[in-house]
Parts: structure tokens; sequence; C-alpha cells
């Protein structure tokens, strides 16, 4: 009755929490539309539910049908008390909760805090106030290429020229796009190269004041200007780590470098920019290579064009669209916010922390139910000692101490037992983690404080029932 209640109740409760995680879920996860819950599934959960209980009521069962009624009157009415080995499986049970729902504690809060950690870091480029459109334009030919590259930079200048816009730029390969490349590349006059291992970069095609929108720093040189045109000598933008990689501590303005992105020509270096975390926030800032949109316009007909605003970047959605409605009306474009493409970038991330937090959170209820039910059974069996204790001197304030501290000492194994567990199986998901070590100080404090607080509140209901025990009524009883 108790198992097909619980199932009953568990799939009340799962039908809403299934629908949930899916819709939380990051678009990456593989068929996550066909997630429901369906009557294999039902199916399963019951006959688990079922055994469970089985399971566990063998060997209750078992003591029950062996108990000598004379013996058990005998000890019940001269001591009023079970003996001790009764209640050890269910301390041990108890502190077996504890440990399972601190190894989960200590892996949410592991994820949390890195997931924490990615919202928090430089990413090296500005996120707040800046309005994306993604745009494509049609282009069949290099002409018509060429053409479109005319119309975006004319309309990146009537789109700086809105009210509440500050800078304008346009790229193909923004950080956390969908659009880029990436490969190898050569230099001249830069450091030896190891043939087995050619440098590598991530390729972007930028126009300029793109970094000035981006409020990505220029260290040295300058930014895409008019000159850099498809029939002059070509140019390029370089990364700071592309710069070490390549160059060392040396300049490397004036440099040549080439890349098979579109074209096999040189192209001098015109400027260093700071890093950015290409990706997502999780990962590390790499060499990137940028060029010019006027000269590698094939790669320039679609292209994220990004406005630093003044006020709440959506609002100047229609006046923007209208912009490019009139630059081309075959241009298709899509509105978001950088601030929103970063945060779906780690939207995995995300997921995995909700996840296993809602473990964790069952487990801290099931935890509670533990201690709550193995001290309410205690006092229940220790009614009689209770009143002994009381009718010889002793206080409620003592009874309530002895109550919650048989709770503390069930958890302080639990947790001892858990932050073993915790050392072992955390290693599991170092992969997942990003700025915190698999073995946190931290995430381990917490979980602790966590977990003895849960045996507080399970045990206080126990321990103050204990501590209203009449001495008299008890003895009677008895």
């Amino acid at each position: 009755m108790l198992s097909f209640a619980g199932a009953a109740l568990g799939i009340a409760l799962a039908v809403p929490a299934v629908r949930l995680l899916v819709a939380i879920a990051p678009e990456k996860l593989p068929r996550a539309a066909e997630i429901h819950l369906n009557g294999w599934v039902l199916a399963f959960t019951l006959g688990l539910s079922l055994l469970t209980t089985i399971a566990s009521s063998l060997i209750p069962a078992r003591k029950a049908a062996k108990v000598d009624p004379a013996e058990a009157l005998k000890q019940d009415s001269s001591r009023g008390m079970a003996g001790r080995h009764a209640s050890v499986l269910r301390n041990g049970l108890v502190v077996a909760e504890v440990a399972a729902t601190f190894v989960l504690a200590v892996g949410a809060g592991l994820l949390l805090r890195t997931l924490m950690t990615l919202t928090e870091r430089d990413l090296g480029f500005q996120t707040a106030r800046m309005l994306v459109v993604d745009v494509d334009a049609p282009a069949h030919t290099q002409d018509d290429a060429q053409r479109v590259v005319r119309q975006y930079d004319g309309l990146f200048a009537k789109l700086a020229a809105l009210p509440g816009v500050e800078h304008v730029g346009g790229i193909m390969g923004l950080p956390t796009g969908s659009h880029g490349s990436n490969g190898y590349y050569n230099v001249r006059g830069g450091l030896a190269v190891d043939p087995n291992h050619p440098p590598y970069a991530d390729f972007s095609v930028a126009s300029g004041g793109y970094f000035q929108a981006m409020g990505i720093p220029l260290r040295l040189g300058r930014d895409f200007n008019s000159q850099d045109t498809y029939d002059g000598q070509f140019a390029a933008v370089i990364s700071e780590s592309l710069a070490k990689q390549s160059f060392g501590d040396a300049n490397p303005i004036g440099k040549l470098i080439q890349c098979g992105l579109d074209s096999d020509k040189w192209m001098t270096v015109v400027g260093v920019v700071g890093d950015v975390r290409q990706d997502s926030p999780a990962a590390k800032p790499g060499p990137t290579l940028y060029m010019p949109l006027a000269q590698h316009p094939f790669y320039a007909t679609e292209i994220h064009i990004v406005l630093r605003t003044k006020v709440a970047p959506l609002t100047l959605m229609n006046a923007v669209q209208a912009e490019i409605l009139q630059t081309n009306s075959q241009i298709a474009t899509k509105f978001t916010t950088m601030d929103t493409m970063v945060g779906e970038s780690i939207a995995t991330e995300r997921f995995r922390s909700v996840l296993l937090s809602s473990f964790a959170g069952v487990g801290l209820v099931l935890a509670m139910l533990g201690v709550y039910g193995t001290m309410a059974y205690s006092v229940a069996q220790r009614t009689f000692e209770i009143g002994v204790r009381m009718a010889f001197g002793a206080e409620k304030k003592e009874i309530l101490r002895m109550i919650l501290w048989h709770a503390a000492k069930l958890a302080c194994w639990g947790i001892a037992l858990g932050c073993i567990l915790s050392v072992a199986l955390t290693r599991l998901i170092t992969s997942m983690l990003v700025g915190v070590r698999a073995v946190d100080p931290v995430s381990l404090s917490l979980a602790t404080v966590l977990l003895l607080t849960t045996a507080a509140v399970a045990a206080l209901a126990p321990a103050w029932r204990a501590a209203q025990v009449d001495p008299m009524v008890a003895l009677r009883a008895e």
C-alpha cells in the first residue's frame, strides 16, 4: 500500500518535473523533444518501487516474525525500551542517506560554482547593452558579394546615426555566434615553426569599428579603415595570443601573415587587439586572426551586426529593421542580444547545475525524513527512559540536547562517509568544472552546514516532544 501510494505521488510529481526539465534543456541536447513519460517508463518505475519496498521490508519482517512474546513483554515491562541492536540498522540507513545526499550536494555545489564562475568571467568583450542582428544577404557571384559589402558599409553609417546607438560593427565570427572559421596559418618574420605542429587560430572577417563596438581593446596599431580595399594590400589584425604565439615579444606590426580562408595572399599585420573567449565563457582565450570585410567579400554576406546602445537594446529593433529593409529588402534578419547569446552558450552548464541540484534537493528531503523517522521512533521507544531521567531531575533542555546530539552524531557519521565518497567521485565530473577544483573546500563546507542544518531541523520536532514528556504519565504507562 505504501509503495503504490508513493509511486502514484511520484508519477504526479514527475509529469510536471519532466516537462520543466525538457523546457530548460539546452538546444544541443539530442532528441530532447522526444523525452516524455510513457507506459514502459511508468511500469519500470512502479516495478522498481515495489522491489525497493519489498527489499527494505524483508529484514524487519523476519525480525518481527522471530520475536519471543514472553521475552518482549518482559523487556518492555521491566525496562520500557528495546535493545541497542534494534536501532543499529535504522541508524545505519540514516547515515547512508546522509552520505548519499552529501555527495549530491557537493556535486551540485561544484556545478553551481562553475556556473557562477562562467557568468562572472572576463570575456574580453562587452555584453551589456549590445544588440545583435544576424543578417544574411543573397549573393551568388563575387560581384554580388562586393555589392553586399558596399551596402553594409552604408548600412553601418545609417545605424550609427540612429538615436540611442553608440557604436556599430559587423563580423563573421562573432564570439558565441553560429558563424566562424578556423585553421592553420603562416607568418614571415616570426618565430620558428614546428612543421608537425603548424600554428592554428580562429578566423574572423570584421568591419572597421567592430572592435570599438564590442569593447575589445586595441593594443597596437590601427583598426580596419576605408584604405583596406579589395584591390589594395591585404591587411590583418591579430589577437594578443596570436602575436605571442607567432612573434614572441617582437612587434608584429608590419609583419606578413597568410591563411587559407579564401585567398593565398599575404596580409600585413596592422593591429593587435585583446583576446576574447570565442565559443563560450568556458573557453580559453586563444589566437584569432581578423580580416577586413571588403577584402573577403565571400564571407561578408552572412554576418552579425553588433550595436552598442545607450538604451535597452531590443527597443531599437524596429528602427534597425527599417534601415536594413531600406538598404536591401532581401536581407534576412534575426535579432537578439549579446547577453542572451552568452547565456545560451552556457546552457549545458546551467542544465547540469539544475539537474544535479534537483537530485540533491530530493536527497535532502529523503535525509530529513530519515532523520525525523529515526528520531521519532527513538523517542517513542525511549519514553520510559526519558520519564526516568526527568523523574531523577533531568531538565527539559537536557532531554532536548540529548535527542539533538543523537541526530547530530548520525549526521556527522554520514557527512564523514559522504566526504570520503565525494573526494573519490567528484573527480568523475572534473571535465565539467571551470575555475573550480574537484576537491573544493567551499563546496564541502557548504554541504556540511546544509546537512547538519537539515538533521537539526528534522530532529527538532521529536526532540521537542521528548522534552514535553510527563514523567508520571510515562512511568504509569509502562
